[in-house]
């Protein structure tokens, strides 16, 4: 009887701590469950954050392509209405030395006369090279500049992307080249402004020659030849 007792007895504690076992595993399941679905949470909220971040930035580039075009659409109506203007003032120039070389043979043109009037032409040729070409050096400059500003953001940019790398070699790729536009920018530039120099110079001296050789003439269809207005630089942004 005893060593039944003692067998029952056995077996309700074996029983108990069973029980009590698998309380500790169901309670150990229920709170591991609880911290996946609060990290799948917070994964997920994560993620939708990442996504709406990402979607913004999106909008913000399209909306900076757009803008983008607009501008090149503006400035390219501007420049073909600027090469029109150029054109215009060709057939003013034009009638200009048609008018002025009917009055010289009314008024019986001598050499000088004729001579003078071929050096105004020349010297009026000459200044609307130079002005072209210092424009011309000034849009260069101004595109050195901003190529220049582009490659050092191309480059800030491409750092902060080392683990996308293809993205980030075609952005340095993309610097490398926008430095080297730069750099021919910014000689073509300089050879402008120096053959705008020795152009002037030249102009100057038909001008003063044709002064010399036909006052009367040259103080009657000689207006003051104006200079280019070159813009300030634009900021490099």
């Amino acid at each position: 009887m005893l060593a039944q007792y003692a067998n029952c007895m056995k077996s309700k504690t074996e029983l108990s701590s069973r029980i009590h076992v698998r309380r500790g595993i169901i309670g150990l399941s229920k709170a591991l469950l609880l911290f996946v679905a609060v990290a799948l949470t917070c994964t997920l909220a994560l993620g939708a954050a990442d996504d709406a971040a990402a979607q913004k930035l999106l909008a913000d580039a399209r909306a900076k392509e757009a803008h983008a075009q607009e501008l090149r659409t503006v400035a390219a109506a501007a420049s073909q209405k600027a090469a029109d203007d150029q054109m215009e003032a060709g057939v003013e120039e034009r009638d200009a030395r048609i008018l002025t070389a009917q009055a010289l043979k009314l008024m019986g043109a001598d050499p000088n006369k004729q001579k003078a009037f071929r050096l105004r032409q020349e010297a009026r040729k000459l200044w609307v090279e130079d002005h072209n070409m210092l424009i011309a050096a000034r849009n260069d400059e101004q595109k050195a500049a901003q190529l220049t500003r582009n490659a050092e953001e191309l480059r800030k940019s491409a750092a902060e992307l080392k683990d996308q790398p293809t993205v980030a070699a075609t952005m340095e790729a993309e610097a490398k080249q926008q430095s080297t536009d730069a750099e021919t920018a910014s000689g073509q530039a300089s050879q402008a402004k120096f053959a705008a120099q020795s152009l002037d110079e030249h102009a100057k001296t038909f001008w003063a020659e044709a002064e010399k050789l036909d006052p009367e003439t040259h103080r009657q269809v000689a207006p003051a030849t104006p200079k280019p207005i070159v813009a300030q630089p634009h900021q490099v942004r």
